[in-house]
This record gives structure tokens, sequence and C-alpha cells, in this order.
């Protein structure tokens, strides 16, 4: 990756960054049945920035579910995903209960303006959070 796109990259993630934690705590989360946003646009193949991770989302339903498949390049177990709403930003929620990856979870929100997932992964066996961002796959922004 070119020194400019990973300063792009970077300045993306502190301005996405900076508007979540302006976010109250006690936001309130709503299930995706809300109506208010286009729960579809979360499907598609996602590929974090930083490497080979791939998160496939498919066949979302209007209560949140969601088939989610994730390979790092081989498929670690999904044990929970769900889609809902914070304040004005679709949420990507998914938990992963497989060797090496007990209890780790992704937090991601939906930028519509840059078709990208953004957020936070908790690595729970090393008990480290990163900083993540997923574009869509064969997308040109």
């Amino acid at each position: 990756m070119n020194n400019s796109r990973r300063i792009l990259n970077f300045l993306f993630l502190f301005a996405i960054l900076f508007l979540i934690v302006l976010q109250p705590i006690y936001a309130e989360e709503k299930p995706s049945s809300a109506g208010k946003f286009n729960y579809d646009v979360i499907g598609g193949d996602w590929q974090r920035t930083d490497g080979g991770y791939l998160i496939k989302v498919s066949d979302v339903q209007l209560d949140g579910q969601a088939k989610v498949e994730y390979l790092n390049p081989s498929p670690i177990h999904v044990a929970q995903s769900l889609i809902s709403t914070r304040k004005e930003f679709i949420k990507l929620f998914i938990k992963f209960q497989d060797k090496g990856y007990e209890g780790s979870t992704y937090t991601l929100y939906y930028y519509p303006e840059k078709d990208a997932l953004a957020g936070f992964y908790y690595q729970a066996v090393m008990d480290k959070t990163f900083e993540v961002i997923f574009l869509r796959k064969g997308s040109e922004k």
C-alpha cells in the first residue's frame, strides 16, 4: 500500500473514531427493524485495509440477523452477529468462538459516504483493541 493511501486511511479512521467518541455512551440502540435505514447495504464482501481479513455478509433480515462469515484467510467460527442502529449509524456486531479467537469481537459502523465499515476489533486472547476499516471488496472508493 502506498504512503498516500495509508495517510488517507489513517485520516478517515481518525475522523470516524472522533465521531464515534462524541456519541454519548447512553446512546439508544435500536433493532434493525426500525425501518429508517437500508440494512441490505451491509450485505457483501468486506476486506480489511491492513490485511487479508474478509467479512462476508449475506441474507440480511429485518430483525438484524444475517449470515456472516469471517476468513483470516481460513474460516473462523462466527458465534454471534447482529445488525442494529446506534444514533444515525448502522452497526454490525460480530463475536467469534474459535481457537485463538475465543470471545473476540468486531464492532463496526457503516459510513455510506465511503462505503466502508469502521470501528474496533477486540482480540480477547490478547486483551487488546484495534481500530479497523473494512472496504467493500472490489470497490473503487
